[in-house]
Formats: structure tokens, sequence, C-alpha cells
């Protein structure tokens, strides 16, 4: 049985979050939206009764185009570079930990492909009894930007109510017995992030399908149903200071991964890396048995794509989700999508997250990213790249990815999807002062300027070079801050 997660649920669940935990501490939750900028130019006009079919006059009077300062004819003039700097920065931020949280601070940094990006992300930091939950959330949407901007405001709020609900429950058993307030296990905190991601999906589902049924409004139904007709990925990760877990809980094709501190063979500091979720995508083979399993006598993977789409889990994407019935009457009434061949039994894609925990030790840090990342990165790249930013003072520098200080050595391949459709070698520069800003350049080119230079420089085909990239780079106390 689903919990009903309407707007007005919305607000009463942080109302009610807020309240449990504000009574004693308060509460920061910080969520990050930006602005959208279009470039481009006015068409030319030929003159026809020019003798020379090549040439091009300029019309004595020339009606202005109202869109020519979206669209100037400047913008692609092969002198014109663009400031590739100021394109990573763009949407870069550095966030200082409250003392205690466990957590020194934690950097973003994202770059845009799609118009608007598909990307999304939130963070809160909780003070509660017992010391600080710190939560962070990566969402990389896809037919749209609607879901993840729609996750960015309303999936931590609902795993915030209800995590209050599972530590209540054990802080209330505690009291009773007469023992030391005790936190939930692993287990517990799994079955919370299930169960919640299950019924903020069904609501985006099925709720808002029977809102729109009550109406016959197709404005009304084409807004309601927006964030149910796109998808999004989902990563979060919880931190708990007092019991020094954290919990990762993914749906999709993100990625998480930790960086842990160690000695290499001639005794300097090098990072071992720590994976902390799996790919959910139509080559991961336990999610092509699972869904041939759920639908027997079905191909519902064919090229690696679960009936066209690439992952196997995600939030909304109600093209796989709901009944054919319902999308030809959604098609029929209210300006829907045809049902895609080769759907019979659906639903196909779950928002059911799989979820690791790991507990903390000083000086470790987590890395956070959208599939654009990974795309261009190993994650033996990752953590030697953040390692190196975290470790070397030297402001300008230049690594090959064999030199990063990463165990174990030797996984650093240049045939990666991106890279090799590049046809361009990975060498890595370190110049940024924010650490999400350091991967995502590296992912984007590294010491190769031109190279970045001609990324960005891609307009209507970019999509098919870079994707939209989303990074999170959050350092836990070292010993002496921890102690």
């Amino acid at each position: 049985m689903h919990r009903a997660f309407t707007q007005g649920c919305r607000r009463k669940a942080l109302v009610r979050a807020t309240g449990l935990l504000i009574g004693t501490w308060g509460l920061t939750y910080t969520v990050i939206n930006r602005p959208v900028n279009l470039d481009a130019a006015p068409p030319s006009r030929r003159d026809e009764s020019h003798n020379d079919k090549h040439s091009f006059t300029k019309p004595t009077l020339l009606t202005q185009s109202l869109v020519a300062s979206q669209k100037p004819v400047s913008s692609f003039e092969s002198s014109r570079k663009p400031i590739v700097d100021d394109k990573l920065h763009e949407f870069e931020q550095i966030h200082k930990a409250p003392p205690g949280a466990g957590i020194s601070e934690y950097h973003v940094a994202e770059t845009t492909s799609n118009k608007p990006s598909e990307d999304d992300h939130a963070e809160a930091i909780l003070p509660v009894p017992s010391g600080y939950w710190s939560l962070f959330g990566v969402y990389d949407g896809h037919a749209g930007w609607e879901t993840s901007a729609w996750l960015r405001e309303n999936l931590i709020v609902a795993v915030v109510s209800s995590l209050v609900d599972v530590y209540d429950r054990f802080h209330r058993e505690a009291l009773d017995e007469g023992v030391t307030m005790t936190t939930p296990g692993p287990k517990d905190i799994e079955t919370t992030f299930k169960d919640t991601f299950k019924d903020v999906d069904h609501h985006l589902i099925h709720e808002r399908l029977q809102q729109v049924l009550l109406d016959t409004s197709r404005q009304k139904a084409v807004n309601t149903l927006a964030p149910g007709w796109a998808g999004s990925c989902a990563l979060l990760s919880f931190y708990d200071s007092h019991s020094k877990i954290l919990h990762t809980a993914i749906t999709g094709d993100s990625r998480a991964i930790l960086g842990r501190r160690v000695k290499d063979e001639d005794g300097k500091t090098s990072y071992s890396v720590h994976v902390l979720s799996t790919e959910q995508d139509g080559k991961n083979i336990s999610e092509r048995e699972r869904l041939a399993a759920e639908h027997p006598g079905e191909t519902v993977v064919k090229h690696d794509r679960v009936l066209g789409i690439a992952v196997s889990r995600a939030f909304g994407d109600g093209r796989w989700k709901w009944n054919v019935e319902e999308q030809k009457m959604l098609k029929e009434k209210y300006l829907g999508r045809s049902v895609l061949p080769g759907v019979k039994t659906p639903p196909y894609l779950t928002a059911e997250p799989e979820v690791t925990s790991i507990e903390i030790q000083p000086g470790d840090f987590l890395i956070m990213g959208t599939d654009g990342l990974w795309e261009c990165l190993t994650s033996e790249d990752a953590v030697g790249l953040v390692g190196w930013w975290k470790d070397h003072s030297l402001k300008t520098s230049v690594a090959q990815p064999d030199e990063l200080p990463v165990q174990p050595k030797g996984n650093h391949s240049n045939d990666g999807p991106r890279y090799g459709q590049w046809n361009a070698k990975k060498e890595f520069i370190k110049i940024d002062d924010n650490a999400a800003t350091h991967l995502i350049r590296n992912a984007l080119g590294g010491s190769n300027t031109d190279l970045a230079a001609a990324l960005f420089s891609l307009r209507a085909w970019s999509r098919t070079f870079r994707d939209d990239i989303t990074a999170v780079v959050v350092f836990f106390d070292d010993e002496k801050n921890a102690a």
C-alpha cells in the first residue's frame, strides 16, 4: 500500500519533519536552481536580382528579427572561442558544514549540454539530538528536465520524513527498555529508502494520473503529468554523524564512489576506491535477468536498452509504467504520446533503489556524479584526481592517468566512450579551487584546452559528444577535525 504524496502532504511532511527536528535544533535545507542562457542568429537574405547567384547583399531596409539577440551570427565565427573557465565555474559552489556534522565541506559543479540542463541536485544538513544528518542528492533527468527538478524539491523532504519515523521508533523502544538511544541498522535504512522511493514514484505516476482524470482540462493534464512523462535517475547519500555510517541509494545509472587514504608500497599517500553503487541499465546482467523473470516470453532488453531506454530503474517514465489502456486514453484525451512498440505488461521500470552502507573513516571523501561524468572518467580516475587535488598545493600542474595517487593502478582506459569518441588521450590538469569543477574539467579534455573549447562550442549536436554533468564531492573530517 502506497502513501499519498500530494503537494499538501509534501508540505505537511516537511512541517512535521522540521517540527520533530527543529524542536531542538533547526533545519538547513539548500536547493540550488540556475538560469539557462540561450545563444544564436538572424538569417541572412539573398538578393535575388544579383547576377552572381553565389553573392549576398544587405537590403536597404532590413526588418530585424525579434529573436536576433538570442542568435548572433558572431557566436560561430571561427575566431570566437568560448571562455571555458566561465562555463566550468558558472554553477560551482563550495559549502562549509557546521562543526559536529562529521563533514568539513562539500563542493558542487555542473555543466550543461541540454538547454535547459536535465541534471539537478539538492543538499540538506539537519541538526539532530545525536549530531547531524547530511543528505546529498544528484538527479539525472532524461526526456525532459521536469522529473529531476521535481525530485530536487521533493525527494529529500520525503526521505527525511521517513527517517524521522524510523529514528523516532528506535528512540521510543530504547526508552521503554531503559537503554541508551540506539540508531537504526543498515537494513532498516535500506527498507526506509526503498519504501520512500517507491511511494514518491507512485505519486508521480499513479496519483497524478488520478488527478488528471477528475478534470477534462488538457492544459492542466499536461502540467500535472509533466514529471510523469519525463524521467530521472536518483542518487541519494545519507550520512549520520552519530553512527558514522554513510548510506547510498541508487535508482538508475549515476554513480557514487568513496576515496580512502592508504599508504602505497613506497610509503607514499595514495587512495583506494570503494564503489558504492552499480549502474542499473540494459547492460547490467542482474537487471536483464530481473526483467526477464518479471516479463516471461517478452523481449524486453534489446541492444542493451529496455524497450528503447538506457536505464532499467528510474522515477517518472510513465510510458514504461502506465498500462496500455491508460496510455491510449492519455493519447486520445490529453495530448499523450503513442504506446511504445513492445509494451505489453508494464511496469518495466521501477524506482526501487539498491542501497549500500559503509562506515566512514577520517579523511574519506565521497564523489557523486551523473552518468555524463562516468562516460569520461573511470572510478580510479575520479578518486585519483580528487586525491591529487586534496594533497598537493601546487597551483598549476599536469599529470598522466597512471601518475595519480590511486590504487589499484592501471585502470585508466583511454578508449572509454567519450575520450575514444573524441579520439583524444587523457592528460589531467589541476588549476581549480573547487574539487567538483576539477573533476569536470578533466572529464572534458583536461590539459587539452583546444578539445575543451571545441566541446563547449558545439550547439545543436552537443549532446552527441557530451552529456550534462553534475558532480558533488563531500570531504569528511580528518583526524584533527574528527577529534
